[in-house]
């Protein structure tokens, strides 16, 4: 009786595992429509087709049959088909699949290049100091280490700061001069 209910459980996990499998949506997920994908889900079905098999040959009733109960037939079914062609096949698929993933995951690391740690900057330009003590613009140093790209514009903070009078000379007082620009904002 024990041996029934263990064959039980073990056809019940192995069916969730089954239907995990299948669950995955393929438009969604890399996974399916990496190579050796088909052979580890044939490979869990045809393990989960044997563990259906093994629990009929603790039937004496089904013996008659030539497929289930304690047959030859049904031995073959659930050892060769079932386990070790499903055990290979799940083999094959994880040795294809599993370097396509680590490929993936390898080249998606490099195309994120992420900026960690404290970094030293200048509190009047903002220049940066890189590990060699060498100071480089903000722009510089980002571009030179991650994927960012720059689109310079001026905040409404320093356009009214440092602009504001350009703005009242196109008004028609032509009497005031502009602020020069600072140093830190020219480049």
């Amino acid at each position: 009786m024990t041996d029934i209910i263990f064959e039980t459980i073990r056809a019940a996990v192995t069916g969730f595992v089954v239907l995990s499998l299948f669950s995955i949506p393929e438009k969604h997920s890399i996974v399916r429509r990496t190579p050796g994908w088909k052979f580890i889900v044939s490979g869990f079905t045809l393990v989960f087709f044997g563990t259906l098999i093994d629990i009929t040959d603790n039937f004496d009733s089904l013996n008659r049959f030539v497929v289930v109960g304690d047959t030859e037939c049904q031995a073959f079914l659930e050892k060769i088909v079932g386990y070790l062609s499903g055990s290979v096949l799940i083999a094959v698929g994880f040795s294809k699949w599993l370097p396509q993933i680590a490929d993936n995951a390898r080249r998606s690391a490099e195309e994120i290049k992420q900026l960690k740690g404290i970094l030293p900057i200048c509190s009047h330009c903002k220049k940066i100091r890189d590990d060699e003590g060498y100071w480089s613009k903000v722009e510089s140093y980002f571009r030179e280490h991650s994927e960012v790209k720059f689109s310079h514009s001026i905040c409404p903070e320093c356009r009214e700061k440092y602009y504001s009078r350009l703005k009242s000379r196109k008004n028609g007082n032509s009497d005031r001069q502009p602020r020069a620009i600072p140093e830190d904002c020219s480049e």
